[in-house]
């Protein structure tokens, strides 16, 4: 099964992508590195790689994680913290969006 990688924050450079294990010697070779697609979404096909480059350069907690729902939940996401000792503290009281304004607070920590 095909898994749509998404990088919230940011956009990425997609490097260059291949099939098995990665080698960091033969396939580094593979990388483009002249005029590389940007995006904020791939595609990792089964047993595959996908190398890719960010600038973190906007301050926050970002999630990296496959789109497909019930694969966050059994782990494929991974969290990026970029500058987050200058985002400041986080309000007491949380405003959400819609009908989360009724239901508490807009943030949820997920420990795995």
């Amino acid at each position: 099964e095909t898994h749509p990688w998404h990088l919230h924050g940011h956009d990425f450079w997609v490097l260059g992508y291949g099939e098995g294990k990665f080698n960091l010697l033969r396939d580094v070779e593979k990388y483009n590195l002249v005029d590389p697609i940007m995006k904020n979404t791939v595609a990792l096909h089964p047993y595959g790689w996908v190398a890719l480059r960010f600038q973190a350069d906007n301050l926050g907690v970002w999630l990296f994680h496959c789109h497909i729902k019930a694969h966050f939940f059994l782990g494929m996401l991974v969290v990026f913290e970029s500058n987050v000792e200058k985002v400041g503290d986080i309000p007491n009281i949380n405003y959400g969006c819609g009908k989360n304004q009724s239901h508490g607070p807009a943030i949820v920590f997920i420990n795995l």
